[in-house]
């Protein structure tokens, strides 16, 4: 990302870049799981500068949870092994 960076400043012969940004849903409405959003510059050859994935739910969590009860060893493992990939709680 940094390169993509210096490369749209380069473009543009200055340090001030003018950038838009956009994001999208999986679904509509306000039941969405998963997202993505990013931010690009808006020189001639558009660069992204930034992107980021929203997720409101983790399928590793998810499958950990069906095995709670019967192996709950195992599944303390899981949960502290593995990096959740929940990062958003708000509105789709």
């Amino acid at each position: 990302m940094k390169n993509a960076i210096e490369e749209a400043c380069g473009e543009s012969n200055r340090r001030k870049l003018t950038v838009s940004g956009d994001g999208t849903w999986q679904k509509r409405g306000f039941s969405s799981l998963h997202g993505v959003v990013e931010i690009m510059s808006t020189c001639s050859s558009a660069k992204v500068l930034d992107l980021e994935r929203l997720s409101k739910s983790c399928s590793m969590c998810t499958g950990a949870l069906s095995i709670k009860h019967s192996n709950p060893t195992k599944y303390e493992e899981i949960k502290n092994k593995h990096k959740c990939e929940i990062n958003h709680s708000g509105s789709s």
